[in-house]
């Protein structure tokens, strides 16, 4: 993955139990933005718009930052960059994708050898993070990404209009990380 790309994970923040998921899970995200961005880019005026199931706006002195933040139920990862558009999605290694779902998800030129060969929430993460990437999330339908392997750990999303993205895959802590970038 390229140096100006900067991913941060941490446990996600509690706050009061009253308190919406959703209020919660974008309060711990912009904290955690908040915090990379002062740490890898010295910024310390920083503006963070959010709106429900949009991707964050994230601005400082006359930069526009790439964000995006995924969650799990404890865990809350992010991803930064000056020079990339970017977007992440994390979930738990063991978290399970029924058969109509992975059959839904799938795009009309991927392998099937690909889901006989990489686990499907693996899968799942790459191309929620590519849909995050171009900031539509789930909004768009999965199998609107094709996924192609490049190595054990990159791989690439190309997206129906012929858009090519990098997407860099990994475990972290019972986790799948997907880091989109283009």
């Amino acid at each position: 993955m390229p140096d100006s790309i900067f991913v941060g994970w941490r446990e996600l923040d509690l706050f009061n139990s009253d308190e919406e998921e959703l209020t919660k899970e974008t309060r711990s995200g912009k904290r955690l933005i908040r915090k990379m961005i002062k740490s890898h880019l010295g910024a310390t005026e920083i503006r963070i718009l959010t709106e429900k199931y949009e991707k964050p706006e994230v601005h400082f002195a006359d930069f526009d930052i790439s964000a995006s933040f995924s969650h799990t139920p404890r865990h809350i990862c992010g991803v930064i960059s000056k020079d990339y558009i970017v977007g992440v999605d994390m979930e738990e290694i063991s978290r399970s994708v029924n058969d109509r779902l992975k059959t839904r998800m799938m795009h009309a030129e991927e392998e099937q050898s690909l889901y006989n060969t990489i686990s499907t929430i693996r899968i799942w993460t790459m191309k929620e993070a590519a849909l995050k990437a171009i900031g539509t999330g789930l909004r768009k339908p999965m199998n609107g990404v094709k996924v192609e392997i490049k190595s054990d750990f990159l791989f690439s999303a190309v997206f129906d209009d012929g858009k090519q993205a990098n997407v860099c895959s990994f475990p972290h802590s019972n986790q799948w990380i997907s880091i989109c970038y283009f």
